[in-house]
């Protein structure tokens, strides 16, 4: 409101009344007053807006100057004010563009971070599923296979016992030779700053060449002595030194960004009495130098051990480590690639060590530092805490006292809300504590902050200031992942207990390495517009991909959800109703409306071909890397096999699925009926049939035509599982069966051949029934002939057919690609539900492998199989015949040993690259991109 200067006059010239001018470079209209008015100093000028965008009819704060309709009206300081075609309007109207270019570009970038956050949750949510289900699948392994139950604990410790790993760090090293080759830095005890520094000075130019296996394992058995030493309990008293320059640095998750941590390093000093510093846990997984951040940790530690610390974090844990980088783990690939055959025994190494780190902090008595948050349980002191058993890994489920406090100390989130609440997208057991927790927490202890980490700040700094600034998010890994642009920061404590929070952007590692040689690299300090865009779009193509995986595993509650919508089959529903399936089933609150159109074309009726979208989504898995050749075709002919054994007579069998007798067959109808015939057809495959099988639009099928229908389906994967699979009578007479079958039933059902054949009508057909049909057709047969066929068909050879085995022998010609359909579906249904629980398999298989080789042996590896399908509640993932089926086509060499790991690794959809529809999509987002710029 201050009145123009003089010099700033010249640059604009009066305007005249009734001109038609552009206001802040944006809207449009005409000048209807000009000159001073009460509002404040200077030039002020009155407009009637050509749109009803303004704020009045030119009465303003009780001064009108001019009348113009209501809501036309504004009035702007002169400044603001330029002729429509002046040069100034022009570099208004510029400015306006760009700012909102920046604005839009801003907003694109942290809704798609909104994504890949949520996703990353999901990630951590299905890793906290399958935790549930590891201790179903122990249970049973221990019931059943109680001989492996000694060595199996939920300690790093006992893991160790089972996998061959001494548990005596003074021992560990001591076995390992260091070659000649090696041209790295020894590290040697008692350590010594200079030996310290050398080893520092490696890493920070040196970084991809590994320390020696030797002096790793020899360090982390140290440490652990050392935490042991200096630990009273599971919490960690620190102060900050007292010096008066001294400080204390705290960092958040690192998760393996080395360039993080050689930059707070670089910018706060090397640790030493007059500077402290505690790494709130998550230092390992996800990056790819985790070990590196950890080695120059512990050596510091041991030179200044109450000025250094770690917490630990939720990813100091075994089965999270041991997952993929790109579903939250990587820290065990990490070191197998560096380490190699010393890689699996050093990490059980690392994972004795993480259970000795404190759980929690406390610095001079007054600040409270945790990885996850607070509690879910009222009246929590730190002295509860102490006393938790912390030398295990985290607990998978929350009922006792002790295990809920562990928990929500490695897991739990704030919110802005009183109380808590459980965190559905964190995942199962995790919850989220409001302001009024923090506050109590805080008064019952005496405290006046409470520091953590765990999460990236929605806001994308690297700080995030909560519950009325008692709470203190700080995250230290900037642009984490590689792509998420997000500042990195540390907490800073001084001598007199204030902090400073320091936000920062890492350089990439190879830029802090050639600034180490000698070579200036100054750090970057903010991203171009281009390299944003880049940013995001690698986020986007990550998103798809784990949107596109999340699909797969809902895909049956995503089919149900739209087609009880879409009573016709017309495979349509409106966009909103697309949208609204996919936030209810795969339980995300994502920007479905900005994604859709990534994901899905909307025709011009405003809505989305949901069949198409499911049909084109299939497990990301290396099939050939994990089976020989054919198991699909058997795997599927199998379960319809055992179908046919049952040897039902006809009357029954139509009993069975026609149970109210109308004559059709409800989807109730067939899941019942398969379920009493107790075959054991797990509901995911059920569905899959049912998805494919066109029915009237009641959903229904006349009985006829849907055992035809059904039996299609099945003797597809027998019809392609191969000659060394089949009789060699089928093989060699199946021309002579087609064309019987062709003369025999032809166009009629199968159901009317079948009782027009059983002449006694007990549901069979006798050998003389059949011969006696086999005379009423033009072909001429002789009795071996005869004989022959009659050995084909009686598949259980009991003497009679049931009508499963006529079915199977004439089958009806296939014509709509439904049976190739019905097969891919079952065989997706398969691979989903294994690529779903690999964590729990590799469980269930490393129970056996005692050695740590990867290889078990084929029972095992079945009795592992059938763990699982116990522990599933219902939803096995495959039939019992079907788990006999699999290990035989997983036994390639037919040695009796699978090698579990190779056959794992063709589940890891985060090493497969991604699907042509990923591709696709994520071209057509750059697109869009490009057509905003």
């Amino acid at each position: 409101g201050q009145a123009m200067p003089e010099k700033e006059k010249d640059q604009f010239p009066p305007l005249q009344l009734g001109q038609r001018v552009v206001v802040l470079g944006k809207r449009k209209g005409f000048v209807r007053f000009c000159g001073p008015t009460a509002f404040g100093p200077g030039e002020w000028v009155g407009i009637e807006l050509e749109k009803p965008t303004g704020t009045h009819d030119g009465e303003a704060n009780g001064q009108r100057y001019f009348t113009c309709p209501m809501n036309h009206g504004i009035y702007v300081q002169r400044h603001g004010v330029h002729p429509v075609n002046s040069w100034q309007a022009a570099a208004f109207q510029i400015q306006s563009f760009l700012r909102g270019r920046k604005d839009r570009q801003g907003a694109d970038f942290k809704r798609t971070f909104f994504t890949w956050n949520q996703m990353e949750m999901q990630d951590e949510s299905e890793y906290l599923n399958q935790t549930a289900t590891i201790s179903r699948v122990e249970q049973m392994l221990k019931a059943y296979h109680p001989a492996n139950t000694p060595n199996q604990s939920h300690s790093a410790v006992a893991m160790s016992i089972s996998a061959g790993v001494s548990i005596d760090p003074h021992t560990w090293g001591q076995e390992v030779e260091v070659g000649d080759s090696y041209t790295g830095p020894k590290i040697e005890f008692p350590l010594t700053d200079k030996n310290v520094k050398e080893v520092l000075h490696h890493i920070r130019t040196r970084p991809h060449e590994p320390i020696h296996p030797k002096y790793v394992m020899q360090l982390i058995g140290s440490s652990i002595e050392l935490f042991n030493k200096v630990l009273k309990d599971s919490v960690f008293d620190m102060d900050v030194p007292s010096c008066e320059d001294g400080k204390l640095v705290i960092l958040g998750d690192t998760h393996g960004q080395l360039s993080d941590f050689l930059w707070v390093l670089k910018q706060n000093g090397e640790p030493s009495e007059k500077t402290g510093y505690l790494l709130n846990g998550d230092i390992a997984d996800r990056g790819e130098n985790a070990a590196e951040i950890l080695i120059i940790t512990l050596l510091y530690k041991h030179l200044y051990p109450t000025t250094v610390s770690i917490n630990r974090g939720n990813h100091e844990n075994i089965e999270m480590n041991r997952r993929p980088a790109d579903n939250g783990g990587g820290f065990f690939d990490e070191l197998k690639g560096k380490y190699g055959e010393h890689g699996p025994t050093m990490f059980m190494m690392f994972a004795q060590l993480f259970e000795v780190l404190p759980i929690a902090s406390t610095i001079s008595k007054r600040v409270f530092v945790v990885h996850g948050g607070l509690f879910r349980r009222e009246g929590v002191m730190i002295q509860h805490l102490r006393t938790i058993n912390r030398r295990r890994q985290c607990p998978t489920t929350t009922d006792s006292i002790e295990d809920s406090l562990l928990f929500d100390c490695l897991w739990a989130d704030p919110w802005d809300f009183n109380g808590v609440a459980r965190a559905a997208n964190r995942g199962q057991n995790c919850i989220r504590f409001g302001p009024d927790v923090t506050k109590r927490f805080l008064g019952t202890n005496g405290l006046s902050l409470c520091i953590r980490s765990h999460e990236v700040p929605s806001s994308l700094r690297g700080f995030e200031d909560r519950h009325d600034s008692r709470l203190l998010t700080v995250f230290s890994a900037s642009n984490y992942c590689g792509h998420t642009g997000n500042f990195g920061a540390v907490v800073i404590f001084h001598a007199d207990m204030s902090y400073t929070v320091e936000e920062h952007m890492a350089p990439p590692l190879r830029v802090l390495v050639q600034e180490y040689a000698g070579q200036e690299a100054p750090a970057v300090v903010e991203r171009s517009t281009q390299e944003m865009d880049q940013l995001r779009e690698r986020m986007e193509f990550e998103n798809m991909s784990k949107i596109e995986q999340c699909v797969v595993r809902h895909k049956d509650d995503l089919w149900w959800y739209w087609t009880q919508v879409d009573p016709t089959g017309t495979g349509l529903v409106p966009a909103a109703v697309w949208r609204n399936g996919m936030s209810s089933c795969l339980q995300l609150e994502l920007p479905w409306f900005s994604l859709q159109k990534s994901l899905v074309d909307v025709d011009s009726d405003g809505k989305v071909n949901y069949k198409e979208f499911l049909e084109r989504l299939r497990p990301n898995v290396e099939e050939n890397k994990a089976f020989e050749p054919g198991w699909e075709y058997k795997m599927v002919h199998k379960v319809y096999e055992s179908l046919l054994y049952s040897d039902k007579p006809l009357q029954q069998i139509i009993a069975m699925f026609d149970s109210d007798g109308d004559g059709l067959v409800s989807p109730i109808e067939f899941k019942q009926a398969i379920q009493a015939a107790n075959i054991g057809i797990p509901e995911s495959q059920i569905n899959a049939i049912l998805r494919v099988i066109d029915r009237n639009k009641d959903g229904k099928l006349a009985v006829s035509a849907f055992l035809d229908r059904f039996q299609v389906v099945y003797s597809y994967g027998r019809k392609m599982k191969g000659a060394e699979d089949t009789k060699e009578s089928e093989t060699v007479n199946v021309e002579l069966l087609n064309k019987i079958g062709k003369e025999l039933v032809g166009m009629r059902s199968r159901v009317d051949v079948f009782q027009a054949i059983d002449v006694n009508h007990d549901g069979y057909l006798t050998k003389d029934e059949f011969y006696s049909a086999l005379k009423t057709l033009a072909i001429s047969l002789s009795e071996e002939e005869k004989q022959t066929v009659w050995s084909a068909v009686d598949v259980n050879d009991d003497g009679h057919l049931n009508y499963l085995e006529f079915c199977a022998a004439f089958q009806v010609v296939d014509t709509s690609e439904q049976s190739q359909k019905a097969m891919s579906s079952i065989i997706e249904a398969i691979l989903s539900a294994l690529q779903q629980n690999a964590m729990s398999m590799n469980f269930a298989f490393r129970y056996f492998d005692q050695d740590n080789k990867g290889k078990v042996r084929v029972q095992d590896f079945l009795s592992g199989l059938r763990a699982l399908n116990a522990s599933m509640q219902g939803n096995a993932p495959l039939a019992e015949e079907q788990l006999e089926v699999l290990v035989e086509y997983v036994d390639r060499d037919k040695d009796g040993w699978i090698d579990y790991e190779e056959f794992l690794s063709a589940f890891d959809s985060s090493r497969l690259g991604q699907t042509e529809f990923v591709k696709s999509r994520v071209e057509r987002l750059s697109s869009h991109g490009s057509d905003k710029s």
